[in-house]
């Protein structure tokens, strides 16, 4: 990601707005405190699930889902790599009768859209912070 890992982080912890980089194919709400409710259209059924997410700001890593849950769980974490860039780590288990190429392609939509807005962010950031001239 082309951006610090507390810039890429301050995104994906912000739940009010997990849509802006999520596929369109997945709508997700905050239905309590560090509870997301999410529907995935375009299965064998519909999926709609709750789950439980942990931030957790010292290791830039969320969390969600449980040990005992065997679908849509995983964990997200935003590595360190130099100044202005980053890495995404992903572990995602899809949700019932998703394949394991349906859940990277959905994976691999995710990453890229966040990171137009981490770039759109970025740009917006460095365009506020120019010295006029």
């Amino acid at each position: 990601m082309p951006a610090d890992a507390e810039a890429v982080f301050d995104i994906v912890s912000d739940l009010d707005n997990l849509t802006t980089w999520l596929p369109d194919s997945v709508e997700v709400e905050l239905c309590g405190p560090r509870l997301i409710r999410m529907w995935m259209p375009g299965l064998r059924a519909e999926v709609d699930v709750e789950r439980q997410i942990r931030i957790d700001w010292e290791r830039l890593r969320i969390t969600w889902g449980s040990e005992t849950t065997t679908s849509c769980s995983g964990a997200l974490q935003v590595l360190r790599l130099t100044e202005n860039r980053s890495a995404v780590s992903v572990r995602l288990t899809g949700p019932p009768g998703s394949s394991t190429a349906s859940v990277g392609a959905w994976l691999e939509a995710a990453l890229d859209a966040l990171e137009r807005v981490v770039c759109a962010e970025h740009l917006a950031k460095r365009a506020v912070h120019q010295p006029a001239q």
